[in-house]
């Protein structure tokens, strides 16, 4: 199902499963860092192409942020973490510069549509919405919901399943006679430092847990690499510890890294 709101924030989707640009404060954070479905990748390469940079197919998220078209540097500005596909609100960090949650934003919606049956949702801001109307139209026929909102109006409206104007419109005329006009609210977005160069150390950890079948005990990686190193992976996203068997797992993001 596509949604399309116009002018201002309204009340979110009544789902089991929603993930939000949203600073909101009961939201729990999730990375967006995860492999792309046939669709996904599709509609990735599409607004790359249109917006006339064309990339490779991207098979995960993080190829967005490391291809050489000048758009990718935009999509350094997003965390790559691990994407929590499981019940509750989960808030990504993206900024709301065009494309970049639009193209997140669908590509996380196949992806939702594939791991779960539906009662999920994922709400985006977008203001070039219109200008691919043929991809959000694949989007109409998911079980779960893709909500985008946004400051630009067009009949392209249409293709929406449901649009909601949240605020009154305003005219040149209206605005003379009543010298204000009131808009709708929008929530505070937070934006990560953007990507950079991985130290030596991290990498050199992150290959020995490749090379060692993706795992590896965290009293062995202190020891040989140093608690600073480690601290440093962690909080990159590059691994993630098993808090049951006190092991670190390479993250997709990690392993992006390396190839």
């Amino acid at each position: 199902m596509l949604e399309i709101v116009v002018g201002g924030l309204v009340d979110p989707p009544a789902v089991k499963v929603r993930y939000t640009f949203c600073a909101e404060d009961n939201a729990g954070e999730t990375g967006l860092g995860f492999e792309l479905t046939p669709e996904g990748s599709l509609a990735a390469t599409a607004v790359f192409q249109r917006l006339q940079n064309p990339a490779p197919p991207f098979t995960r998220t993080q190829d967005l942020a490391t291809c050489s078209a000048p758009l990718c540097y935009l999509f350094k500005f997003v965390d790559y973490s691990e994407l929590r596909v499981e019940e509750g609100t989960w808030r990504f960090k993206a900024p709301t510069v065009d494309p970049v949650q639009l193209t997140l934003g669908l590509v996380l919606a196949f992806k939702l549509d594939k791991e779960l049956e539906g009662g999920w949702a994922v709400e985006i801001y977008s203001d070039t919405w219109h200008m691919f109307t043929d991809l959000l139209a694949m989007t109409k026929a998911l079980r779960g919901t893709l909500r985008i909102y946004t400051s630009t109006f067009d009949s392209r409206v249409v293709v929406a399943d449901r649009a909601v104007m949240a605020v009154p419109g305003v005219t040149f005329e209206s605005l003379s006679l009543k010298k204000e006009w009131v808009g709708g609210r929008l929530c505070r977005v937070e934006v990560p430092m953007p990507i950079i160069e991985v130290a030596e150390d991290v990498r050199e950890l992150l290959q020995t847990i490749f090379e060692a079948g993706g795992f590896i005990t965290l009293k062995y990686a202190v020891e040989n690499f140093g608690q600073e190193t480690v601290a440093k992976a962690q909080k990159l996203g590059y691994v993630k510890l098993d808090p049951m068997t006190m092991t670190l797992k390479l993250t997709e993001l990690g392993m992006s890294v390396l190839t």
